[in-house]
């Protein structure tokens, strides 16, 4: 099967191209776009074509409020061909029930994320002082690209009063210069250059944080996003803390394995000091996140079942005329 290699894509396509599906669906006929279209390349043609899409990206409504130059690629290399690409297509896959309802019309088929492979090393657990101590620093973190660049300004408030009142927090954000700018002048805050996909995975791989935050303002662009932040968090070994909303609200257990948060600065920077000065809550509640992606990995049988299934859907497609 043959498709684009992306951060997303390793938690949705990735558990597709195992050897027990490739074995049984052809797949010099089975090709699978995902996200963008370059102007003079991955044109729909003959085969079964399937675009894959884990944004809202064939909306163009749901490009405002995000920073123009992100939505300006999104709508060269994909939205302005929404019309194409959906009369196109062999079958349209989506990311989240959202984007499935939204575009219902359409018949998507709802690809869920899988975590496999290095989605599931930690090896941050090999380290001998990995585990926190009453004097370590509470590492709290915000992983988000410069798509998020609204959501950062939103949170970054409820940081600066969270350092105010735990000092023993330090804050990891990824973004550079730009980022900085937004977080400038709150301390103990640690901004990473952007990094690519592999260098990320690593990140989450080898060091660990305490608490991961996920803030999503309500918009079109927002809604059409899936709960991936959650297995990025829940490998560097943090409990999350999410906005309600239909990326986590369905996924994510309250007060169990997360937080699933109405987007209240106060209510955000409470259950965040809370988090800090809890540490065998931490401890509990990130075991339960952990215990919740192992249950959506290869070895369940439910995602087993999930994978035959798709599975036989795929032999249907490559084998209709």
């Amino acid at each position: 099967m043959q498709f684009q290699r992306s951060s997303t894509n390793s938690y949705f396509l990735e558990p597709i191209n195992q050897d027990s599906i490739q074995d049984s669906v052809d797949s010099d006929q089975l090709k699978i776009l995902t996200r963008y279209l370059e102007v003079n390349g991955d044109l729909f043609g003959s085969k079964k074509d399937v675009y894959f899409m884990d944004d809202d990206l064939l909306d163009c409504r749901s490009l405002l409020g995000i920073p123009l130059s992100y939505a300006f690629r999104l709508w060269r290399k994909a939205t302005s061909k929404s019309k194409w690409i959906l009369s196109s297509c062999s079958e349209l896959w989506v990311s989240t029930p959202y984007l499935a309802q939204k575009y219902s019309a359409w018949k998507p088929r709802l690809i869920r994320p899988i975590p496999s492979g290095p989605l599931l090393e930690r090896h941050w657990l090999n380290l001998v002082n990995y585990a926190s101590t009453p004097s370590s620093p509470v590492r709290i973190c915000y992983h988000g690209t410069w798509s998020h660049r609204d959501d950062m300004k939103w949170l970054a408030p409820a940081i600066a009063e969270v350092q105010r009142r735990c000092p023993n927090s330090v804050f990891e954000v990824i973004g550079g210069d730009r980022v900085a700018r937004i977080f400038r002048g709150i301390p103990r805050v640690c901004v990473l250059p952007t990094m690519s996909w592999p260098d990320y995975l690593k990140h989450t791989q080898t060091v660990r944080q305490d608490i991961g935050l996920a803030p999503l303002r309500d918009t079109l662009f927002n809604r059409g996003r899936g709960p991936i932040k959650f297995f990025d968090y829940a490998r560097a070994g943090a409990v999350g803390v999410y906005s309600a909303g239909p990326a986590f609200s369905e996924f994510v257990s309250h007060e169990v394995d997360g937080y699933v948060l109405l987007n209240d600065p106060e209510l955000w920077v409470n259950t965040i000091v809370n988090l800090v000065n809890s540490p065998h809550l931490r401890q509990q509640m990130a075991k339960a996140a952990w215990l919740k992606v192992l249950n959506n990995s290869p070895a369940s049988p439910g995602v087993q079942q999930y994978l035959s299934d798709l599975n036989v859907a795929l032999m249907r497609l490559t084998n209709t005329p």
